[in-house]
């Protein structure tokens, strides 16, 4: 009879190579946390005291393996000088951009990149309360990273940004390898203070997808400084790093690959597509080294029934559970912030019924 793992034994298990007792619950729940634990949204990501509080009363409450992490798809602005709204307001699901730092050319070469010797900049300040009581409790510490284009495509005005790609390469690429040199300030930061050992550095956004540009377009401006990260995370040592290639990224895959084979790493990454890519898709790219997890549609939380979503996660289970080197069950982004209970516990109840390794 298969003994019974917690939660630390579960994910270890997963991340080792091994089977563990069933498939690990990961909601990727943020907002969420925030809504059922009775503060406000905008208090979740202004104070990161508050942000690991709620994520840890979410995880306890219903007994799911993921662990507490802070970040937001608009990480960047903020950090170079530029200014951000934290979501009080209804219908505000995250934090936004107030203020681009840059907005002309000739403000990119005024950028300064953080340093984080003197103060953490940005978000980076609540990042750090998150990762320290993380690490006060053996969990992993999960920062931001990355995406550089993502990251970028807001540190300047957004619209222009996408301008320049095509009229103004040189600029792009000048924000690019600033913003690179920024998240690998944070990488040092993070491994130095908490051990490279205890680090799951956390890597995805929206604006490389297919849908903003072309595959081709992504081997020019993404990929030499998704690379330039990674070469990074691996000679200091990091064993994983959550990938979160959002929205539809079909296109990028090749490259995402190129990138493993390149780099000749030896730990292991966590890939988190959208719903846009299939489990078969990703265990044939990544499946014979890296942990595979599952991408419900996020919306279906909301709008669909417990036994719906009972429906999805078995059948996303059964894609997944036999991958090579490993499956989790999560949904494909952030789980709606307002989504009933029930739909987490759906989940949960999924992994107990449906992907118990025997």
């Amino acid at each position: 009879m298969t003994t019974r793992m917690t939660s630390p034994e579960r994910m270890a298990a997963v991340m080792s190579g091994q089977k563990p007792d069933r498939v690990p619950v990961v909601p990727f729940i943020e907002g969420y946390a925030a809504n059922i634990t009775g503060i406000s949204l905008g208090d979740f990501y202004a104070d990161g005291d508050k942000c690991f509080d709620a994520q840890f009363a979410s995880m306890r409450l219903h007994g799911y393996e993921q662990t507490p992490m802070y970040g937001y798809a608009s990480c960047g602005a903020w950090e170079f000088g530029g200014k951000i709204g934290f979501p009080y307001r209804k219908n505000q699901g995250a934090p936004y951009i107030e203020e681009h730092p840059v907005n002309k050319v000739e403000d990119v070469e005024n950028l300064k990149v953080p340093d984080f010797r003197n103060e953490l900049p940005g978000a980076y300040k609540e990042a750090d309360k998150v990762a320290s009581k993380c690490a006060e409790r053996g969990m992993p510490v999960t920062v931001q990273i990355g995406s550089v284009f993502t990251a970028a495509s807001v540190v300047a005005e957004t619209s222009k940004f996408f301008n320049w790609v095509v009229t103004k390469p040189d600029v792009v690429h000048q924000i690019l390898d600033k913003v690179s040199d920024m998240f690998i300030n944070a990488v040092d930061y993070f491994a130095d203070k908490y051990g490279p050992e205890n680090l799951l550095p956390f890597d995805g956004g929206p604006s490389e997808s297919n849908t903003m540009i072309s595959a081709k377009m992504f081997e020019e401006f993404a990929y030499p400084y998704v690379k330039k990260i990674h070469d990074h995370v691996k000679e200091r040592g990091i064993p994983a790093v959550l990938m979160h290639p959002c929205a539809d990224q079909n296109g990028n895959i090749p490259y995402y690959v190129k990138m493993r084979e390149e780099n000749d790493w030896s730990g292991k990454y966590v890939w988190l597509f959208g719903p846009e890519t299939s489990i078969k898709t990703q265990i044939d790219a990544f499946g014979d080294h890296d942990v595979i997890c599952g991408n419900i549609n996020p919306p279906l939380f909301q709008s669909s029934s417990y036994e719906e979503v009972l429906e999805l996660c078995r059948e996303n289970i059964e894609e997944g559970m036999d991958s090579p080197s490993g499956y989790i069950l999560a949904a494909g982004c952030e789980f709606p912030p307002n989504a009933a209970p029930i739909k987490v516990m759906a989940m949960v109840d999924a992994a107990e019924m449906y992907g118990k390794y025997s």
